[in-house]
């Protein structure tokens, strides 16, 4: 019986179907992830306390992510969808399935002909706490 912990299992690769068009990595690099409480791994935190380690968006709408597992995708945050920040709320989102989101033709570009939209990382983004990030909505602090 060895007496050493056992390595952590990698992360699962999940297939990227819009990286070509996003031009960079919808996930962040693996340190990053990893950085990342596990869901239910900031339960006990209080929410203007929580740290946001990911901003993914698209047009008016945007996911704020506190928690993720890499086993399924799936993340913990704060999702306010079409602008509208009264429904704005905390909740899970599979990010295999955002990241496979995308908007046919709905803009013309006079270089490329119509365009797709997808859901862009924001590669500025810093961890910052909910109090520190402002989050629109009612539902963003108690």
């Amino acid at each position: 019986m060895s007496t050493h912990p056992q390595p952590a299992p990698a992360p699962k690769a999940f297939p990227e179907q819009h990286r070509p068009e996003r031009g960079h990595g919808f996930y962040p690099p693996a340190d990053q992830l990893a950085a990342i409480p596990p869901l239910y791994g900031s339960e006990g935190v209080a929410t203007a306390d929580k740290v946001i380690h990911l901003h993914y968006f698209v047009r008016d709408c945007d996911w704020w992510i506190c928690e993720y597992d890499p086993a399924t995708g799936t993340a913990f945050g704060y999702a306010r969808l079409h602008g509208d920040d009264t429904n704005a709320e905390w909740g899970y989102v599979n990010l295999p399935e955002l990241e496979a989101l995308h908007q046919q033709g709905s803009i013309t570009s006079t270089d490329t002909g119509r365009l797709r939209l997808i859901v862009e990382r924001d590669l500025h983004w810093t961890p910052r706490t909910v109090r520190e990030a402002q989050l629109p909505g009612r539902h963003a602090q108690p």
